[in-house]
This record gives C-alpha cells, structure tokens and sequence, in this order.
C-alpha cells in the first residue's frame, strides 16, 4: 500500500497550482492538508489524520524548494507582440459559414489584414481586424451567435527546444490569472501561442508574460 506522502505528492503532481504554491512557498500548508484529505482518503482507502498529510506536505515542499529550479516551468519565449483592434465572431458550423468565411478570409488578406479561424464541432470562431467587420457582414450569410469588439491579440513565438515541455502553456495563462485578466478566446500552433483578450489588458497581460519568460541581455 502506497504511503501517505506517497498519495500527497501524487495530487500536487497533478495539480499545476499546488505546484506552483509550493515551489514558491505560497501556501498555507495547514488549510492545503485540510483541503487534500478527502482526496487522500479516497485513494488510501481509508481515514487519513490531516496532521500526517501536513507532514507529508512540510517535506515535499523542501524537497521542491531544495531542487533545482528546473523543477518549475522554466523556458525563454523568442518573441512575443501585440496585435490590436480585433473583435471575435462566433457562427453556427455549416457549408455555407465555410463558403463565407473562405471568400472573407481571400479579402481580408488581399487586403493585408488580420483574420484567424478555430473550428470546433458545431461552432466557428473568427478573429479578424475590427475594421473588417462590415465586410463580414456582408458576406456571412447568418448572424454571428456572439461579437466582441476591442480585443488585442498577444503573439507568442516559443523555441524549439521547449516545444513538448509539460506545463508550458499553462504558465503562460497563469500570468495572466495572477493578473485578474480574463482570457477571452486562445489558439497555437507548433511554435506560436496566441492570446486573446480585452485591449485595455493587453499591455499588463505583455509586461506579465515578456517579464517572466522574455530573453534577457546579459550586460
């Protein structure tokens, strides 16, 4: 049978905020075991005395803390930029909505504007330049079930090396909760991480992100 620190360690594993809290000492390790115990009885099988989980949790957190700082997301972002004036568009999924949005997207680039799409299963995003959004309205056959305007874009491009790295993106949101910003739609691709949010947040959301992964020059 797998002893208590055993389970304690398992569920702060998973779970990147209690990593994150313990690492950087931010926890109340009292409440945390409080909170944890039925968890930990569920997989002991068994009544577990909060008191042997703070214990459990006392030792894991030297031992996080002691590591190598490796053991938090550490990585470098290779560039990152904003994007202003967008709104986002939210329609129904149909053949006609592709027609549409494929001769709005020829347009719109033509024109050297700025428009991305995310499908989902019933439901198409787009998130294009403000100043495009009569156009859009001329050639969506439906109204958009959602539109918010005055969205900003954060451009993230990320290295290679830490493409795959477990936690990544994670830690990039978590910036931005620490913030007290709301994220309003998110997309990728293998190097690049795109934020969207509210104008007004885009520069506290940039100096959050560039601040703790940016490159720094070494003097």
């Amino acid at each position: 049978m797998p002893s208590i620190s055993t389970f304690a360690a398992l569920l702060v594993a998973q779970n990147p905020s209690l990593s994150f809290g313990l690492h950087h000492g931010l926890l109340n390790l009292t409440q945390t075991a409080h909170f944890l115990r039925p968890l930990v009885e569920a997989r002991a099988g068994k009544p577990v005395q909060p008191s042997a989980i703070l214990m459990a949790l006392s030792r894991l957190q030297r031992q996080v803390r002691e590591s190598d700082v490796s053991a938090a997301v550490e990585f470098q972002i290779d560039r990152i930029s904003i994007q202003s004036g967008l709104c986002a568009l939210t329609l129904a999924k149909s053949v006609e909505t592709h027609r549409s949005l494929g001769q709005l997207f020829g347009q719109v680039q033509s024109a050297g504007g700025y428009m991305t799409l995310t499908e989902g299963t019933a439901e198409i995003t787009v998130i294009m330049d403000e100043d495009y959004l009569s156009d859009a309205a001329t050639a969506l056959q439906a109204l958009p079930a959602r539109i918010v305007r005055r969205l900003a874009g954060l451009g993230i491009r990320i290295n290679e090396q830490y493409i795959g790295k477990p936690g990544l993106l994670y830690a990039i949101l978590q910036q931005i909760a620490l913030q007290g910003l709301s994220v309003v739609e998110v997309t990728s691709t293998t190097s690049e991480f795109n934020v969207y949010l509210n104008d007004d947040d885009a520069r506290l959301a940039f100096d959050s992100i560039y601040n703790r992964f940016g490159k720094r020059r070494t003097p």
